[in-house]
């Protein structure tokens, strides 16, 4: 909350705050931090990237990937273990970090539907999450993202520098809200949104069997592949590759658009799996661990540079080939800090046979988080009035066939490598070496 105050007061120097109408939230996901009655908070933030609560025994069966269900039983488990019996009695909420903000905000715990759409206990025809299990119970009720959960407090007021009395939209997890910040609100569009990890996220047509959450906008649903760890992999790329650059500069384009001009598409043969943290989709295999594979001696640090981003598009990739019956895709929108290097861009439109757009807006979550703010606020009528008015393309990268060749292959290599490596990942090794 600290921060977040630091942030707010940063971002409304210069301005007039008075003429901040609205705020609307948005954070990671599936994260987790539990608070008592008094809104304090109870535990730590369980992120989606810490692997302890997949490794609960009666988590395994049900999901395998991170979930809210997961994290939350983790959590109270841990509270029981403390002590702490409010858990069971009614008296502990888990929030999101943005529900958190937004409790801090307006003194109001609220959970957004799209986020609850991601659980098996939401219900969408009474649009809350309904549940036997008490641990279904720790969620608070649930508001919709274009929602106001409340406005901002007198004490919130005088603390961040906001008007008293503004509305605070529910909002919802990033990827869910980047979609929207990059217009993505109608079938054929897709939202890159590419940062630590990457989500790769679609408007599903009615015809479409695959499993979806709800949208941030009325009426609709959405697609979402999250695809781990796009952006995490190229910081520790640079890391250990240029760390002269990655220690002194925060931008790294040079160097990326350096490893492009000196190697050719397929990295001459190498192969990177992306999977640090664990792997997400199109099956979650938490035990998945990251690997070059081919290395040559006539490899250069711009060769693994490469393998690394051409890994990342790949992952995406071989996620979108799970979307059989969505419908057709048109377009790929490009947001987030992987937004900013064009030639990466460039390579998604050659692997993926699609143009792809860099947004004039790179933070998509901000954008849309605003756009949710507005719509509460009622400063715009909906969400295709919001799009219309606020977001717009900076340019487009078009697919070429001449480069097909090297990508082809190095996709080929990737999928196979990835195969050749699931039995290592699942074996019982692996298992052991992600609980230690």
């Amino acid at each position: 909350w600290q921060i977040v105050t630091g942030c707010i007061q940063e971002a409304l120097k210069g301005c007039d705050a008075r003429s901040v109408q609205g705020v609307g939230l948005s954070g990671h996901g599936p994260s987790l931090v539990a608070v008592d009655s008094n809104g304090d908070p109870v535990s730590n933030t369980i992120t989606w990237m810490d692997p302890r609560p997949l490794m609960v025994e009666d988590c395994r069966n049900a999901n395998n990937g991170p979930s809210f269900e997961a994290t939350a039983r983790w959590i109270h488990k841990q509270l029981e273990n403390a002590g702490k019996g409010e858990a069971r009695e009614g008296a502990v909420r888990v929030l999101q970090p943005k529900d958190y903000v937004g409790l801090r905000l307006t003194g109001e715990m609220r959970m957004d539907s799209s986020s609850a759409s991601c659980m098996r206990w939401f219900l969408d025809d009474t649009g809350d999450i309904t549940t036997p299990d008490p641990v279904g119970r720790l969620f608070p009720r649930v508001a919709d993202p274009w929602e106001a959960i409340g406005q901002v407090t007198q004490e919130a007021s005088e603390a961040i520098g906001l008007p008293q009395g503004i509305p605070v939209a529910a909002g919802s997890i990033d990827a869910f809200v980047e979609a929207l910040g990059a217009g993505v609100i109608e079938p054929g569009l897709i939202c890159d949104s590419t940062g630590t990890s990457t989500c790769v996220s679609m408007v599903a047509s009615d015809a479409c069997s695959l499993q979806a959450v709800k949208h941030v906008i009325p009426g609709e649903r959405l697609i979402v592949s999250p695809v781990s760890y796009s952006g995490g992999c190229l910081a520790w790329a640079m890391s250990c590759l240029f760390p002269e650059v990655y220690l002194g500069e925060h931008d790294w384009s040079g160097t990326v658009a350096e490893a492009f001009d000196r190697t050719e598409p397929g990295a001459s043969g190498l192969v990177f799996l992306p999977y640090l943290v664990g792997k997400r989709s199109p099956v979650a295999v938490p035990e998945a661990t990251g690997a070059f594979l081919g290395l040559r001696p006539e490899h250069t640090s711009y060769h693994m540079l490469r393998a690394v981003l051409e890994g990342c598009t790949y992952a995406m990739c071989r996620s979108m080939e799970a979307w059989n019956d969505s419908g057709n895709a048109t377009e790929i929108r490009a947001v987030g800090n992987g937004a900013r290097h064009p030639g990466w861009l460039k390579m998604k439109a050659d692997v993926l046979s699609l143009p792809v757009a860099g947004m004039e807006v790179k933070e998509g979550t901000v954008l849309g988080a605003a756009i949710l703010g507005g719509i509460a606020a009622k400063v715009f009528g909906n969400a295709k009035e919001a799009v219309e008015t606020v977001v717009s393309i900076d340019n487009v990268f078009m697919p070429e066939g001449t480069k097909g060749d090297g990508y082809r292959r190095g996709y080929a290599a990737f999928c196979k490598a990835e195969d050749a490596l699931e039995g290592f990942w699942r074996g019982e090794e692996a298992t052991k070496a992600l609980e230690s």
